[in-house]
């Protein structure tokens, strides 16, 4: 009996440590930051706001240009979206990120988009960070964000339970958005808020989106519009990844 219970104790007490021993390194891995992240924390200030008054000249560029009939075209880099993020973001738009998150960031590599942000929620305390690429579909004006992964440190997040809130969000922000998949992952598919008011009179068609080293580039033409073009389809685009995500049939509505 002795020895059954001796026995009992400790199969207790290896149990006790396996469980300390798991805890401990799921609490070490939620710790762990992508080294993207680490690197674009360390801009002094001044560089910072060199560059978010960059981005807003290359925006307010943008904007003048697509109102004029033409082509246009613009890049982003990831260290003018940085700048802007560290110090315009937190500045002018305070209420803009969900509460307990903090300090996002950028890297831009091509074909692939990766965000990371700080995330503290009572003693939770992590860095979530996502991948994904943007190409646009067949679709005039629609962009599809394919999401390869959602960490909080090193172990991978659900995706699922969020994507009606990240919909919701995204069409209470003008962005109309509906989920489909590739590849068994989540594709946010958004129509670009082209046919505004002040676009009033003129088509504009986006025609390339780039994911490149550092930096993302767009461009497309502005037309007068007119019943011609009006019903004029979209040139369709030659990069293969751009059709991947067009289909209503798989489509999955999430509403």
């Amino acid at each position: 009996m002795k020895k059954l219970i001796r026995v009992g104790l400790i199969l207790a007490l290896l149990g006790l440590v396996a469980g300390g021993i798991f805890t401990l390194v799921a609490w070490r891995a939620t710790q762990q930051v992508p080294q993207f992240y680490v690197e674009a924390l360390v801009p002094e200030p001044a560089r910072q706001r060199e560059a978010a008054d960059e981005l807003e000249r290359e925006v307010l560029d943008l904007h003048n240009e697509v109102r004029r009939p033409g082509r246009w075209e613009a890049r982003f880099s990831q260290d003018h979206i940085n700048g802007w993020l560290a110090t315009d973001l937190p500045e002018k738009f305070p209420g803009a990120l969900p509460k307990g998150v903090s300090e996002p960031r950028v890297a831009i590599e091509p074909d692939l988009v990766q965000l990371a942000v700080r995330f503290q929620q009572g003693e939770v305390s992590t860095v979530l960070s996502a991948a994904g690429d943007a190409y646009l579909t067949e679709r005039p004006n629609e962009v599809a964000i394919h999401l390869h992964y959602v960490r909080a440190g090193a172990i991978p997040v659900p995706l699922g339970q969020f994507l009606d809130q990240i919909a919701r969000g995204a069409t209470e922000a003008g962005l109309p958005l509906r989920w489909s998949e590739s590849d068994g992952q989540p594709v946010a598919i958004i129509a670009l808020p082209l046919s505004r008011e002040e676009f009033r009179g003129q088509n504009l068609q986006v025609e390339r989106l780039e994911v490149r080293e550092g930096e993302i580039v767009i461009s497309g033409r502005t037309e007068p519009e007119s019943p011609r073009t009006a019903d004029k389809p979209a040139d369709k685009p030659n990069d293969d990844r751009q059709s991947r995500v067009n289909s209503p049939a798989k489509s999955t509505d999430q509403r």
